[in-house]
């Protein structure tokens, strides 16, 4: 072979190296949180100003590529088989002084009780849809998280609220998914350094979490771009259960209270 083909031999096999380099550059990994049974869950890190809601300008959409990911398993492996929940806190709050992400939002998704797949091959995400779930981007290379709306289990964020790209409310604050037959309840919170989202009776099994800044369509209004990345730190500890209101106790023992007068009425 003459030089000058060995060199275009040469050029050609680092073309389809960069294009293959090119094509993995959204793909993922997600860091694992390891297994929550109880015990409170913590991690500092650092993340881009906007990789949770600004892929580009009108999109609105997470940057897959930039997002911190994490996994986590909720239960022993004993818990999954048994199908016991927990109630879970998760907690994204701001860290430091100099660059604090006083802005930032979550997603959780699960796989059910198969361990969490990394994906790839994609570069944006939703924030409220799972896989096969409808609309412009479904996440449907985010991994094998659960087919349709079952996959995703609920956000919570601290920043604006807007309209993504499959023009899906993301509030101020957050949702999580009342008709997932993954848990029976939820609530969020926003403050002005942190995103909570409570789920209780969240199942014993797998759960994959998508983590960024939050600055929608590249707003001034809520950061600049410097410094580039944020410190925070995430958290997953247990979350207190919803207390029953007083009136509903005192209704419960009015009833009590007329089923005893009308028993004595009977027995009379």
């Amino acid at each position: 072979m003459t030089k000058k083909r060995l060199n275009k031999a040469i050029i050609g096999i680092l073309g389809v190296a960069a294009i293959s380099v090119s094509t993995q550059a959204s793909a993922f990994t997600a860091v694992s949180l390891g297994v929550f049974t109880g015990d409170t869950i913590s991690r500092d890190d650092a993340t881009p100003y906007k990789s949770w809601s600004d892929i580009q300008a009108k999109s609105n959409m997470g940057w897959v590529h930039t997002a911190d990911w994490f996994k986590l398993q909720v239960g022993t492996q004993a818990d999954i088989a048994a199908g016991n929940t927990f109630n879970v806190g998760f907690s994204l709050t701001s860290r430091g002084t100099n660059q604090p992400l006083n802005t930032g939002g979550f997603s959780i998704w699960t796989s059910g009780t198969s361990a969490i797949a990394e994906g790839g091959g994609f570069h944006e995400y939703n924030q409220v849809r799972g896989r096969n779930d409808g609309g412009v981007t479904t996440n449907n290379d985010i991994g094998n998280i659960v087919d349709g709306h079952d996959g995703w289990v609920g956000y919570a964020q601290n920043g604006l609220s807007f309209k993504n790209g499959d023009l899906d409310d993301v509030a101020h604050g957050g949702a999580w998914n009342t008709n997932s037959p993954f848990l029976s309840g939820g609530a969020a919170s926003a403050s002005a350094s942190a995103a909570t989202l409570n789920l209780f009776g969240l199942k014993a099994g797998y759960y994959l979490i998508g983590l960024g800044g939050v600055c929608p369509d590249n707003d001034s209004s809520c950061m600049g771009q410097s410094p580039a990345s944020r410190q925070y730190t995430f958290s997953v500890a247990t979350a207190a259960p919803v207390p029953v209101p007083g009136a509903v106790w005192l209704f419960g023992s009015a009833l009590a209270g007329v089923a005893g007068i009308n028993r004595r009425k009977r027995a009379a």
